[in-house]
């Protein structure tokens, strides 16, 4: 009897660890890779890696530790269940070596996105009306509204009159947000609202985290966003087809994620931020510098000609 190849996939600390391994070339050619195709998006996950690795922001020792921080954010969890406000959650085993594909600075800690948030929900998806929804009508969220990096509240199928809204998964201000079905390279992508419109629903695509008031919701975001993050979906959604994968809510409360001080958090997002102004600014400069050579290219061939 012949025996049987097992292929063994890499885990997520392998693919992780090669991507890091890419970082100084990087670095290393950030002119050169600016102007060369995608090399602006490069860039935008360069400055991601970096910045939930802790290599893009000074350390400050008089920080409190993400040990500490944890402990309000289970305290705050404990007191919500005792009041009857949020359900028992099961407990989630703390990532595996393995699954911790990066070492953390002293003072942070490797956990689970499910240790972070009080409840998750998905929404409610009925048959809508193809076309947005008209001003003061509801609508539905498609998996596109969340997709991208910003929120998009335009992204919405109109309800029909005949249905009755269910205000309960009416999207409000702050909220965290992801798709739990899109292609693979969309899939549990995820934004944090800002100023939320009125009468717009969550799908039941579209998952809905209350993130603990101790952690910062911007920088979590920034978190599942990165290459590690996008690695464990990768690795733990169903689904045969790249254009359609999904993702369980189970899979995404175990993803791994690393916790910082909550005041490094915010210098993090900060200067995520600055660096992403600047990023799109050069962007802007690339397409108009393309844009004036392809003039003059246009203007040489006219006087040749």
């Amino acid at each position: 009897m012949s025996a049987v190849l097992k292929v063994q996939e890499p885990s997520a600390q392998t693919l992780v660890r090669e991507q890091d391994q890419q970082t100084p070339h990087l670095l290393g050619n950030f002119n050169v890779i600016a102007q060369a195709p995608g090399g602006v998006a490069r860039l935008r996950e360069l400055i991601l890696t970096l910045a939930v690795q802790g290599k893009l922001v000074a350390k400050d020792l008089n920080d409190e530790p993400a040990g500490a921080l944890l402990k309000k954010i289970r305290a705050e969890k404990d007191r919500l269940i005792a009041e009857g406000k949020i359900r028992r959650d099961k407990p989630l085993a703390e990532p595996t070596e393995e699954e911790q594909p990066f070492g953390l600075p002293r003072g942070w800690e490797w956990v689970s996105l499910g240790d972070l948030v009080n409840a998750s929900e998905a929404g409610w998806s009925p048959t809508c009306i193809g076309s947005p929804r008209r001003s003061g009508h509801w609508g539905v969220l498609k998996v596109s509204a969340v997709s991208w990096g910003a929120f998009d509240a335009n992204a919405n199928k109109e309800l029909p009159a005949g249905l009755a809204p269910r205000q309960e998964y009416e999207v409000q201000d702050g909220d965290f947000l992801l798709s739990r079905a899109n292609t693979e390279e969309l899939v549990a992508r995820s934004v944090v609202v800002g100023k939320a419109e009125p009468k717009l629903m969550l799908s039941d695509k579209i998952i809905r985290l209350d993130v603990s008031i101790h952690m910062s919701r911007l920088f979590l975001n920034l978190c599942n966003n990165a290459s590690h993050s996008r690695v464990h979906y990768a690795l733990n959604a169903s689904g045969t087809s790249s254009s359609m994968k999904n993702v369980s809510r189970e899979v995404v409360l175990r993803t791994p994620m690393p916790v910082p001080p909550l005041a490094e958090q915010s210098r993090i997002v900060t200067r995520v931020e600055e660096l992403s102004r600047l990023c799109a600014d050069l962007r802007a400069r690339l397409i108009a510098s393309q844009s004036t050579q392809a003039q003059l290219a246009e203007a040489l061939v006219e006087n040749v000609a």
